[in-house]
């Protein structure tokens, strides 16, 4: 038996959806923005996507355990194109206080950026938090360009 896959989407405003028209267009913005993420104990990823004018449209968050947050590119590629994301910020915490990215932190930025980039998808940055440290932005330092 053969089977015929129909996918539909449909966009749902949420009423109560607390950010509209929140623009996150430097990165003092994005850290105010998420700046619970430095007191939380287990790792987590934000995931902000923006609108063409950089304008926050729709979050997701993946909850990690002390020291990983398991996080798939096909998954956060996937909720970009549900949201009609034009870009993206990524966004997570190193319970440990040290800012410095993982080797892990790396690959997955990349291969999350070349992917977008296929989909014309922007990654705009990877931010590290760490309450101790303070941030580490993988655009700054030149791992996203």
């Amino acid at each position: 038996m053969k089977y015929a896959y129909s996918i539909k989407t449909t966009k749902v405003k949420e009423p109560d959806f607390p950010y509209p028209n929140t623009p996150l267009g430097c990165t003092s913005e994005v850290l105010n923005f998420v700046k619970s993420l430095q007191d939380s104990d287990v790792e987590k990823m934000i995931l902000l996507y923006l609108d063409a004018q950089n304008k926050l449209i729709c979050i997701q968050i993946v909850t990690g355990v002390v020291n990983q947050c398991v996080v798939y590119p096909r998954e956060v590629l996937r909720h970009a194109l549900l949201v009609n994301a034009s870009a993206m910020i990524m966004v997570h915490n190193h319970p440990s206080g040290n800012r410095t990215p993982s080797d892990a932190d790396i690959r997955l930025t990349k291969l999350i950026q070349e992917a977008a980039k296929i989909l014309d998808v922007i990654l705009h940055d990877h931010l590290i938090v760490a309450a101790d440290q303070g941030y580490f932005s993988m655009r700054e330092e030149g791992l996203v360009f």
